[in-house]
């Protein structure tokens, strides 16, 4: 068999065993990695908001593969400060105005969005970033102000 006809019989093979793989396991078909995601889930139904007010509670959750139905533990990170950890999400509850950026480290991987918050309206009460376990170290420069007056 010259190798030409060697190499259409093996990709011939190949597509084959994409097709059978994607019928028997239809989530590989749109498998592919998530990313950050920052969402007000405050009406019941998760959202991207227009913007982030200090003192809202948002849902912060890590980049997941599509697939898997739990991932590993993520810790997450406020302007390189612990939020918390888990295998999904955490509570953010923004605690300054200005620039936040916002990681995940799941293993040796790291990921991050930059938001910008804006400033609570007058009057506001205080707002308190809830502790969702520990992260084992931080990352970046720590300014996330996670207790009001640090």
């Amino acid at each position: 068999m010259p190798a030409t006809n060697r190499h259409i019989a093996w990709a011939a093979t190949l597509v084959g065993v994409a097709g059978t793989l994607t019928a028997v396991f239809p989530a590989l078909a749109t498998a592919g990695i998530h990313g950050i995601e920052v969402q007000d889930c405050s009406s019941g139904t998760c959202t991207t908001p227009a913007s982030y007010i200090v003192g809202q509670s948002y849902s912060f959750i890590a980049p997941y593969d599509g697939v898997s139905i739990t991932g590993p533990v993520s810790s997450f990170y406020d302007n390189g400060a612990c939020i918390g950890s888990s295998n999904n999400s955490v509570t953010w509850v923004p605690l300054t105005a200005g620039t936040h950026t916002l990681s995940t480290r799941t293993g040796s991987n790291t990921d991050s969005l930059t938001v910008v918050v804006v400033a609570a309206p007058p009057g506001s009460p205080t707002a308190q970033q809830p502790q969702q376990g520990g992260c084992g170290g931080s990352i970046g420069s720590g300014s996330s102000n996670l207790l009001p007056g640090s």
